[in-house]
């Protein structure tokens, strides 16, 4: 349950009456414990990929958001956000890295400057990439996940249709940027969601990343690049459908990169250059809750990757993904989860690093996930 806090602004002691800021504290923690077959050992010293065979891990992802709001004299609302994950051994190690932004919120919409999510990667992770198909979904792709020099646009509701723009401003001398425009419309039980986004003048690849990342997650970079910029573009459209107790869900997604070179980790080729490289991607998924209990079947497709107009052959990747879902309390839940990942024989050509599809090993034709976690907001 989210908790709101009332503090007295400093400069209050100025003033005859003192002046409030309406403050709220919130988050979630997530404690995952899972087993994954076929995973990477790296690769030795000849160059060869190395099996570590099956492994047990465990994450714990514990995310606290501060954020606040002042009415102002003219009747609009300054808005802020400051967000953080902790308790994880590889991002968002410092405050703000997650979520630093200011805002103004009115009849006209919103608008918000700085650090903040991608909107497109933020519809890809849910309800999307929901139950176990994030990895291929919303971390995967030629998108963007984050940007830290953002500008952003929210409309008002127009009867269940709403939309979005966002714009990064870069750094550098280079005309580097990405945007993105995202919109939504919801009637009774259906909701669909469509968008398009664009980022140059930064090295992009099949991980959906933050835009022009410097060394460390949620902080941009010099964006400057060679004449000829790699350029990311992706667009989609899906829907969700609830009825009743059941529910499905569907979606299909373009990815597009410009000069791109493929290759590095999976088993031949060793790379493959080209001007232009595309492919498409389809997901469906179909769930039933009964009591508190809930469960949900998907599958993926990531077709072969086309570059100049020719096919990197067996370059695809197909998931099945299920998840079984135990209502704890209000705020808790508990869940089994298992992914199970079918790779062409090239897709490590597309998917350069084992940690993209579950750690792994780009020898086996297949590797599986299987998860127990629980989940608690606050």
């Amino acid at each position: 349950m989210i908790k709101r806090i009332v503090i007295a602004a400093a400069v209050s002691a100025c003033f005859a009456a003192p002046a409030f800021a309406d403050v709220t504290i919130g988050g979630s923690a997530e404690m995952d414990l899972f087993y994954r077959t076929n995973q990477s050992d790296g690769r030795a010293a000849d160059g060869t990929l190395q099996d570590a065979g099956g492994r047990f891990l465990e994450e714990i992802a514990i995310v606290v958001n501060v954020s606040g709001n002042d009415k102002l004299d003219s009747g609009a609302t300054l808005e802020w956000k400051l967000a953080q994950k902790v308790a994880t051994d590889y991002r968002y190690d410092s405050w703000g890295q997650r979520e630093a932004w200011i805002g103004y919120k009115g009849d006209f919409g919103s608008v918000r400057f700085g650090n903040q999510f991608s909107n497109f990667y933020l519809m890809q992770d849910w309800p999307y990439g929901w139950k176990g198909q994030g990895n291929l979904w919303a971390d995967a792709g030629a998108h963007y996940v984050q940007y830290s020099r953002g500008i952003s646009y929210f409309s008002p509701d127009f009867n269940g249709f709403n939309f979005a723009a966002q714009y990064d401003l870069g750094t550098g001398d280079g005309d580097a940027q990405a945007y993105e425009v995202t919109a939504n419309y919801s009637v009774g039980g259906l909701s669909i969601n469509g968008g398009i986004s664009h980022g140059d003048g930064y090295s992009a690849g099949s991980e959906a990343v933050n835009f022009g990342r410097n060394g460390a997650w949620g902080v941009g970079g010099n964006y400057n690049v060679a004449d000829e910029q790699p350029e990311a573009t992706a667009y989609m459209i899906g829907a969700r459908y609830v009825f009743g107790d059941f529910n499905i869900t569907g979606a299909y997604r373009h990815h597009e990169w410009k000069n791109v070179t493929w290759g590095g980790w999976g088993v031949a080729p060793a790379s493959v250059a080209g001007g232009k490289s595309e492919n498409d991607q389809f997901l469906i998924r179909g769930g039933y809750n009964f009591g508190k209990h809930a469960l949900n079947l998907g599958y993926q497709l990531w077709t072969e990757m086309e570059v100049d107009g020719n096919d990197i052959d067996d370059s695809d990747v197909q998931q099945v993904s299920f998840e079984w879902d135990y209502s704890l309390s209000k705020n808790s839940v508990a869940f089994l989860q298992v992914r199970y990942n079918m790779m062409g024989d090239n897709a490590g050509v597309v998917f350069p690093g084992a940690y993209q599809i579950d750690g792994w090993n780009g020898i086996d034709d297949n590797n599986m996930r299987i998860l127990v976690g629980t989940w608690t907001g606050f």
